[in-house]
């Protein structure tokens, strides 16, 4: 006896997920001051649009590799939602945001100004990043001219002691691979992740720059 044939889902059910996984990023964004809802333009040649991570692929990408003594760092962290998740599992690990749009980097450092371990700046990520930074994040902000200079700031800036990035949307992860001072390995999210998300947002890349 065959298995009974599963069926595509159709237009009416994609869109009533898609309208739970926008209910649920809503309510977590209210949780930590507001919604986040929108985009920004991009505040400069080779960086993104502002935009927001997506909560639903956060639990994938970070499942078993925070540390209690890693420093988090969210590279182009825009309307600051992967610094509200991070907040949502309990961290006390000290966050940095690094945002290069100065209205909206002052607007997420006001928002989250309660939470002592957070620290959201205005800054260029290609010339700066904390000294203590062990674990960051992106969703990819930068074009591939833009990413070969960060990742040889990130060379220079963690030499000798290692520093890993995961990388949602990673679009330009070509820049890393082939590099002998970098270990990258491209991952595929779980099926059934959220089924919004097509190409290249259906993958992260784990990147560990060599000690």
């Amino acid at each position: 006896m065959r298995p009974p044939q599963q069926l595509a889902p159709g237009p009416i059910v994609e869109k009533v997920r898609g309208l739970r996984w926008a209910a649920r990023n809503l309510a977590m964004d209210l949780r930590y001051g507001g919604s986040l809802a929108g985009t920004e333009p991009a505040s400069s040649a080779g960086t993104a649009a502002v935009t927001n991570s997506q909560y639903s692929v956060l639990p994938h990408i970070f499942a078993g590799r925070i540390g209690s003594s890693d420093v988090l760092v969210d590279v182009g962290c825009g309307k600051g939602r992967v610094i509200n998740w991070w907040l949502s599992r309990g961290l006390h690990n000290r966050i940095v945001g690094i945002e290069h749009n100065p209205e909206v980097a002052k607007a997420t450092a006001a928002r989250l100004r309660r939470h002592p371990n957070v620290t959201v700046v205005n800054e260029d990520a290609t010339r700066w990043m904390p000294a203590d930074a062990t674990l960051g994040y992106m969703y990819s902000p930068f074009d591939a001219a833009v990413m070969g200079r960060f990742k040889e700031h990130v060379a220079r800036r963690f030499a000798g002691r290692g520093f890993r990035l995961l990388y949602w949307n990673p679009q330009f992860v070509a820049v890393f691979v082939g590099d002998p001072r970098f270990e990258t390995q491209v991952v595929e999210l779980p099926p059934g992740t959220d089924s919004r998300l097509q190409g290249t947002h259906r993958r992260y890349a784990s990147i560990a720059l060599l000690a």
